[in-house]
């Protein structure tokens, strides 16, 4: 099965700005990643699925198998105190997932499409969770 998530604006995880575009995924990996909008206009028809979120929904990287709600909230406590410390949030996730040999993987093409789709509303959620606010 083929499927495309159409104008979204993907955090691929390597620690640069999120940008928009699209992603084919085939057979549970990611087949195309571009940048842009409708970059794959002609190609749509041959999809089985095309979902377009008109950039209202973010794609970000999925979390490790071994991730648990104590590792979750250290994780945030250091990006957290990274923000406070003046280091851009890029940076700051960028120190979290590192490189190389057993760390987590990136959004790119030909990697195991372990991504999640958030819409705006589930991003101020997580915003509020982050702040320490009441959900």
């Amino acid at each position: 099965m083929t499927n495309m998530l159409k104008n979204v604006i993907i955090v691929d995880g390597s620690g640069w700005i999120p940008f928009w575009g699209d992603i084919v995924i085939e057979d549970g990996k990611i087949a195309i990643l571009r940048s842009g909008e409708n970059t794959l206009f002609n190609e749509e028809k041959t999809f089985d699925k095309v979902t377009n979120y008109d950039r209202k929904a973010y794609v970000i990287p999925g979390v490790d198998a071994e991730m648990t709600m104590e590792k979750y909230e250290d994780e945030l406590k250091a990006i957290l105190a990274d923000l406070q410390a003046g280091v851009k949030i890029e940076k700051a996730v960028r120190k979290l997932t590192g490189y190389g040999v057993g760390q987590r993987e990136f959004t790119k093409e030909g990697v195991v499409a372990n991504i999640a789709v958030l819409d705006k509303p589930a991003t101020k959620i997580i915003t509020a969770y982050a702040a320490g606010e009441e959900l």
